[in-house]
Parts: structure tokens; sequence; C-alpha cells
């Protein structure tokens, strides 16, 4: 694959996203800056290198729900603090534009969630609330998860009878 010299480097960002990316830089410099560096932070958020940190927190690409969720885990932060918009979209409330008060609790179930989860789970549970909230997810896509969903209730971790065709990675530490 090519290098391409001329690639695109100038987004459109709307004005909830450059806003978000303000509040991510003024929580930065306000609590972070000198005492982590951003490839500390990039590291912390599961990245090879600061460059997606510092493109996130100079407003060169907007920030989506898994890096939000990524940084305010990294940094040991609320989501709301750095994007109310996004943080309401997990909760599943509404958010009125330029607000920056969300309500309180809006994350507390998710953070407890992905708390909880192994590391691969919860690389699949934030792709899950992005399709989510980004309106991705068919109504099969639903009952699959509900499905799932009612499967675990039961307590059962083993769902060999389930998916009779698949055979768990053995390197895979979570199947």
């Amino acid at each position: 694959m090519l290098f391409n010299a001329v690639m695109e480097t100038n987004r459109t960002l709307s004005e909830e996203q450059i806003a978000d990316a303000r509040r991510l830089k003024s929580l930065w410099e306000r609590e972070f800056k000198g005492k982590i560096s951003q490839e500390e932070a990039a590291h912390l958020c599961g990245w090879r290198t600061q460059g997606a940190f510092n493109q996130y927190l100079n407003a060169k690409i907007p920030l989506g729900l898994p890096a939000l969720l990524k940084i305010s885990e990294a940094l040991g932060v609320s989501p709301e603090e750095i994007s109310p918009r996004l943080a309401a979209k997990l909760s599943g409330q509404s958010y009125i534009p330029g607000s920056d008060n969300p309500p309180a609790a809006a994350s507390s179930e998710i953070d407890l969630l992905l708390a909880k989860a192994t590391p691969r789970s919860r690389q699949q549970l934030l792709r899950i609330a992005e399709a989510a909230a980004d309106g991705r997810l068919s109504e099969s896509d639903i009952k699959m998860l509900s499905d799932i969903a009612k499967r675990l209730e039961k307590g059962s971790t083993n769902h060999s009878d389930d998916y009779p065709n698949l055979k768990p990675d053995t390197a895979d530490p979570d199947s």
C-alpha cells in the first residue's frame, strides 16, 4: 500500500464536536498536563502512539463514543465531563445542544458494567454501544442481544449447545 501524501487533513467538525474537544483540552490542561504525557494517556487508552489522543485534544478528528469511553476511563473522569452529548447517548436520554448538564446518573450503570468486564468484553461492549448510539442496530441485532442477555441471566457459562458449530479459540482467555 502506497502512502498518499495528499491526505485530507481538514475535517469539518460540528459545533458540538468542537465543544467536546475544548472540554477535553481544558480538562487536560487543568488536571493532567505536566503530570502525565500525551503518550502515556494514549497508552492508557490502548493506542500505540499519542497521535490519536493529540488529534482528539486539538479538534482535528471528532470524538466518538469508543474514544470518549477510553479517554474517560484512562483519565479517571466521567464521560459527561468531556462530552455531555455522547454521554447522554449512552444513557438513552436526550441531550439539549449547548447543555453541559446531562443527568448526573447518565453513565453510572455503564461505568459499573465496563469496570467489571474483561478487556475483550469491554471492547465488544464499546462497539455495541457505538452502534446503538449511531442507530446502527437492527431489530434482529436487538433480538440477538436480548437472547444473549436472557441466557446470561440464567447464570450458565457453558453455551456450547447454543453454538454447536462454534469452536472456541484456545488462545483466547475470554472464550
